[in-house]
């Protein structure tokens, strides 16, 4: 695991107490340090670089010399546009993009981002945590969305602890358990996670335009949604776009759709998280058109009753999809969440009995 241990920050008095404010959290796990010459030679896992300049080009300036940390984050609050993209583009750059909003977690936000990327293939192959995927080229949404999701990926994980737990087993449980963030700025990068952690991957939250092919593809997100179906994934897609009338496009290919124009949009994603990507309550559905709602669970014990006598069509629907894995690992159970990865569909009141009994153990 490439643990993140240290960030240098280079930029004026005023960047640098914005962004201690949001690294707090993280005070104690992370150092912090305030450089003020020689940016690209401090010796940290990730380099914060805090500007408000028009025309600032962070990657143009690494090709020239290259930083010694790991990543590099540019987070500007001027009113300027920036060059770049959220995630680093183009392949083999090491910039990441953001822009100070309200939310002043942005800050361990980042930290917590460049970690997951820098570690995602251990995180998968050893730990087996769930992946959501956020594809988004546009700074300021991504700056918007990233600690929101992030917020909501640790809080979930946390949910089905009880009320005793100690400060220092839910940090530690938030850190150890929760799934993977990823961010793509691009349909290559986006095809690439999902090609390697799609049978992992709880959902994605993606623009509906973004690099492809090396320039801006209006059309790039309805591509993403067919190369999810041509991969017969099961894990649900929501499309974000200002572009009302594509819609029922969009639905027809079996995604969501959120107009990312809205005054609510941050509130609809947050519903979309809870209810689509099996963040919140377990809704057992039938399968079919309407997916008629017959049973919710939100605990542990209420998986378990409701598994009791829901009928058979429906466990079957769900098992199918791994639904009952990805909720389990989405909330933190992962060795069970790998163990009922495979539910076999030849003895399916057998297979309900197991997953009874094995979430009695959880």
């Amino acid at each position: 695991m490439e643990l993140i241990r240290k960030v240098a920050f280079y930029g004026s008095a005023y960047d640098y107490a914005l962004f201690e404010e949001g690294f707090r959290d993280m005070a104690g796990a992370v150092a912090l340090e305030r450089v003020t010459t020689d940016p690209l030679g401090a010796g940290a896992d990730v380099l914060v670089l805090g500007h408000h300049l028009p025309g600032y080009d962070a990657n143009q300036l690494l090709e020239g010399a290259p930083s010694r940390a790991r990543a590099v984050a540019v987070i500007s609050h001027g009113p300027f546009p920036l060059n770049g993209t959220p995630a680093p583009t183009p392949l083999g750059a090491m910039a990441y993009h953001f822009r100070w909003h309200s939310e002043p977690g942005l800050a361990a936000a980042v930290v917590d981002l460049i970690e997951d990327q820098l570690n995602a293939e251990e995180l998968y192959r050893v730990q087996h945590r769930r992946f959501l995927l956020l594809v988004e080229d546009e700074i300021n949404f991504a700056s918007y969305f990233i600690p929101l999701i992030l917020r909501e990926l640790t809080e979930r994980t946390l949910s089905l602890l009880p009320p005793s737990s100690s400060p220092e087993s839910l940090r530690e449980k938030a850190a150890s358990e929760r799934p993977v963030l990823l961010l793509a700025s691009s349909f290559e990068q986006a095809a690439d996670y999902m090609e390697r952690f799609g049978d992992r991957m709880v959902g994605i939250i993606s623009a509906l335009g973004f690099p492809m092919d090396g320039k801006n593809n209006s059309d790039a997100g309805i591509h993403l949604l067919e190369k999810r179906n041509s991969m017969q994934a099961e894990f649900p897609v929501v499309i974000m776009s200002a572009r009302s009338h594509r819609e029922q496009e969009i639905m027809g290919l079996g995604a969501s759709f959120m107009h990312k124009t809205s005054p609510h949009l941050l509130s609809m994603l947050q519903a979309h998280l809870l209810h689509h990507f099996g963040f919140g309550d377990f809704i057992f559905r039938m399968p079919g058109q309407d997916s008629q709602e017959v049973a919710r669970a939100r605990t542990l014990s209420d998986l378990r009753s409701c598994l009791e006598w829901v009928p058979v069509e429906s466990f079957l629907y769900h098992a199918g999809r791994r639904h009952f894995s990805n909720w389990l690992g989405v909330h933190g159970y992962l060795q069970l969440a790998e163990i009922i990865r495979e539910i076999p569909a030849d003895d399916v009141e057998g297979a309900r009995r197991r997953l009874i009994e094995l979430l009695k153990t959880a």
